[in-house]
């Protein structure tokens, strides 16, 4: 299916450049005082927005997965869990993004520490729904 194909392709796509961003930034980031550069915090800035749509097709695709796979009849665990670690996964990174891309946005404290982990977190699931979804697509 074309659209599993193209989110597939858009997640993939997302979660390599937020991982390379985030091995990046520590080298080109700072000033030399150290403090963060505001046009680095750009880059983030731009980010973010495409890491929320990214967020909101996880939320479709592993909900469809996930209802998929409930009350079905078979031994194999494995799609039955899978289906739901990716999506309670999605859940909790959502949670985690959302307040504190919105105290980013509106200038407030924002947690760095969070911010590395969603930074963390967010491009394996994203790679790993995206590769689900490009390969789900061709069979």
């Amino acid at each position: 299916m074309v659209v599993n194909r193209l989110i597939g392709a858009y997640l993939g796509l997302v979660a390599l450049v937020v991982g390379i961003q985030f091995v990046a930034f520590p080298l080109y980031g700072y000033d030399s005082g150290g403090e963060r550069s505001s046009g680095a915090l750009g880059v983030w800035q731009v980010l973010d927005w495409f890491m929320a749509i990214g967020l909101a097709l996880m939320l479709v695709t592993t909900t469809r997965r996930k209802r998929r796979h409930e009350g079905e009849d078979s031994t194999n665990m494995r799609p039955w869990l899978s289906a739901r670690v990716m999506f309670y996964g999605t859940i909790l990174l959502t949670l985690a993004f959302l307040p504190n891309w919105f105290e980013a946005a509106w200038g407030h404290n924002d947690n760095w520490t969070i911010w590395h982990l969603i930074d963390t977190v967010l491009p394996v699931m994203f790679a790993v729904e995206g590769h689900r979804l490009w390969y789900a697509a061709s069979s």
